[in-house]
């Protein structure tokens, strides 16, 4: 007679068996890390690092619930996906996965749907191998301490986990000397460290942004100035908008690009005070532009509550406040993020746009977008007294642009590029002929209003060309490497032109026209103030000392210092920059 074989219930099986399964996950995830020919050196300290925070997660999982499968399904699914994010992330926005993405998850999967997003065959290996571990802890891993050691242990791992995420994956000195010769590029620095490790340590990057804020400080900065008050005479109407990754990139030697594409956009260039504009983005990221304008801050909390804005400030002085988006109320949350700073009856695809589009579409484009809002402007005027502040941003230029096809011609772009590469230029090159062409048909409808007009326009970021920018590297060998001032402005520099028809001209006595300063975007509406002779808000008047001496101060720690951009900013320099952090921190959380 046989006896029946009883599985293995060893605690100490398990854990090995959990161990395993952390290192081949950690394995598995370095293997995926890396960007623009940066990755995982194999360094023993790298992979530690990387490690520890899967094997953690393992150790409470189980311990929570007793479960070894559960505990490996859920932790190698887990970093699978921040794994896979990145990855994409990368692959198509030049940008690494970090903490603060958690909060835009939503947007991240919507944003997945209009690029090509396939597996690599290491993931398909991965999903498999995981799998296959699964099952053997489920049959193998079945073993677990008693109640009280369990509890004891659980405790300890608990701990620990606070203590590293607190203390020692946030620490700048630990990661800037792993990180070695490519600390000074985030992006770099990213793709040195693995994926686990850089992830954790942007975390610290996010919560401690203003771990330094001084309040009190910040308030007696403040309160040295109020409100000005716009005289009646100087009440222009204000319109602002956002042209989606809208660049200038006749700027470059680009072979065979047409001249037609930005006559219009250089033809009203020269009719209006234009300038640089060195945004913190690169091919997305598109509020971080938006917000930086509207709050006059490069540092960004969820909006959740009433924040301080230009918009509330001109509503406080008889303006009317609002604009349009011609996308989902829901990317990035706008639809409870524009109330909260002072933008009232915004237009989204969802309660305005739809009826100008197919059913289901969610956005509309610049041949919608433009008459709408000449339709719109001359109700308003028509029918209002109060002068208005309109705030839009577009969406038609939004990338990726299709490689395999054009579908306005190909004779936008004619260079000796490979057929993608052609393709996606055509694509978008027809897109800036395009929108260059409504943006002059608006201006000489506006030009046609008796009512004052002063209209920003800007671009938010450069425009997507090729997973890893390979289009802009390969293709048009220009440098995206931002440990050089060249590469650096390739890879963040716009452009900013304030126009104004000529009832406004008459009004203010200024030319509007002329060459601006190179600005970060968190300036801009400053220059805009300043150029139209408004003292503006207390928070405008305190931070235009630091605007005028760092005209550019970069969330990369770059600035334009005595008219040099520099990584290095001097000791003076970097103590404006924290009184500017301070102040910006104040004036976001005042209305609280």
């Amino acid at each position: 007679m046989h006896t029946k074989q009883k599985l293995p219930r060893s605690a100490l099986l398990t854990l090995l068996l959990l161990l395993a399964a952390g290192l081949v996950i950690s394995a598995f995830s370095l293997s995926l890390s890396g960007w623009n020919g940066i990755h995982w050196d194999g360094s023993p300290a790298f992979f530690f690092w990387n490690t520890l925070p899967v094997l953690l997660l393992l150790g409470l999982l189980w311990l929570a619930f007793g479960q070894a499968w559960l505990a490996c399904l859920i932790t190698g699914t887990l970093i699978f996906l921040l794994t896979g994010a990145n990855y994409f992330k990368v692959l198509f926005r030049d940008d690494p996965m970090l903490w603060g993405d958690l909060f835009r998850i939503r947007e991240g999967v919507q944003m997945s749907d209009q690029y090509q997003v396939e597996l690599t065959p290491t993931m398909f290996l991965w999903i498999g191998v995981m799998a296959a571990a699964t099952v053997i802890l489920f049959f193998l891993g079945r073993g677990k301490p008693g109640a009280t050691l369990r509890l004891l242990a659980l405790t300890a791992v608990g701990m620990v986990s606070l203590a590293c995420f607190y203390y020692i994956y946030p620490n700048d000195q630990r990661y800037t000397a792993l990180a070695g010769d490519y600390a000074q590029d985030e992006g770099e620095a990213y793709a040195a460290t693995g994926v686990v490790y850089p992830f954790f340590h942007s975390a610290g990057d996010y919560y401690d942004s203003s771990s330094s804020y001084d309040e009190r400080a910040a308030r007696q900065a403040y309160h040295q100035y109020e409100d000005a008050v716009i005289p009646p005479e100087k009440k222009v109407n204000l319109i602002s908008i956002q042209m989606e990754a809208f660049a200038d990139l006749s700027l470059y030697d680009i072979d065979g690009l047409s001249p037609q594409v930005y006559k219009d956009f250089h033809e009203l260039q020269a009719q209006s005070y234009s300038g640089v504009l060195i945004t913190d983005i690169f091919a997305g990221g598109t509020t971080e532009t938006e917000w930086a304008v509207l709050t006059g801050g490069n540092r960004h909390d969820d909006f959740a509550v009433k924040t301080d804005s230009v918009a509330w400030y001109l509503k406080s002085q008889g303006y009317t406040a609002n604009g349009s988006h011609p996308c989902r109320d829901w990317f990035y949350d706008r639809k409870n993020v524009n109330p909260n700073l002072g933008l009232d009856d915004y237009l989204f695809t969802d309660n305005y746009y739809y009826q100008f589009v197919e059913e289901g579409a969610d956005v509309a484009y610049d041949n919608i977008f433009f008459p709408d809002l000449m339709d719109r402007l001359t109700e308003y005027f028509d029918t209002n007294s109060a002068p208005l502040f309109s705030f839009n941003v577009t969406y038609q230029g939004h990338g990726p642009y299709n490689t395999e096809k054009t579908y306005w011609g190909d004779h936008f772009c004619t260079g000796n590029y490979t057929q993608a590469a052609r393709n996606a230029l055509n694509n978008y090159f027809y897109v800036i002929q395009d929108s260059s062409a409504y943006l002059k048909e608006f201006t000489q409808y506006l030009e046609g209003r008796e009512e004052p007009v002063v209209l920003l326009l800007y671009g938010d970021h450069k425009p997507w060309m090729g997973n890893s920018g390979s289009i802009y590297k390969e293709e048009l060998g220009i440098s995206l490497d931002t440990t050089t001032e060249e590469g650096f402005r390739n890879y963040y520099e716009t452009w900013y032109m304030i126009w104004a028809n000529q009832a406004a001209k008459d009004l203010l006595g200024q030319s509007f026209q002329g060459q601006g300063p190179e600005l970060s975007p968190c300036f801009l509406m400053n220059q805009v103030f300043e150029l139209i002779g408004w003292e503006g808000s207390a928070y405008m008047q305190a931070q235009r000392e630091t605007a005028h001496t760092l005209p550019v101060l970069h969330t990369t720690g770059w600035v334009v210092e005595n008219g040099v951009l520099t990584p290095e900013p001097s000791p003076s320099a970097q103590a404006r920059m924290e009184d500017f952090q301070n102040l910006s921190t104040y004036d976001r959380n005042r209305f609280r």
